[in-house]
């Protein structure tokens, strides 16, 4: 039975191609629920690792990364238990 007050975890995925430098660059984007405040660094051409770090720092945790040739992808998860208060 699921607890009704449970709020949903917000999910972002990120399909990213590594570059002939070595940097990643995001290909594509998908969020479920919020981004907040990282939906700026998660369009096509901006550097992965940017969104990385802004989405690990706002409280996302990195539950899968697989990589297929020069293309991978990420997923993030947060929850309301791991959500930062600013």
């Amino acid at each position: 039975m699921q607890n009704e007050n449970q709020t949903a975890p917000d999910v972002v995925t990120i399909l990213w191609r590594r570059n002939q430098n070595g940097s990643r660059t995001i290909v594509a984007a998908t969020v479920i629920g919020s981004a907040h405040p990282c939906e700026n660094c998660l369009q096509p051409g901006d550097r992965f690792s940017a969104a990385r770090t802004c989405l690990l720092n706002n409280g996302f945790q990195r539950v899968f990364q697989e990589m297929f040739g020069d293309f991978g992808v990420s997923v993030f998860v947060r929850t309301s238990t791991n959500m930062n208060c600013q």
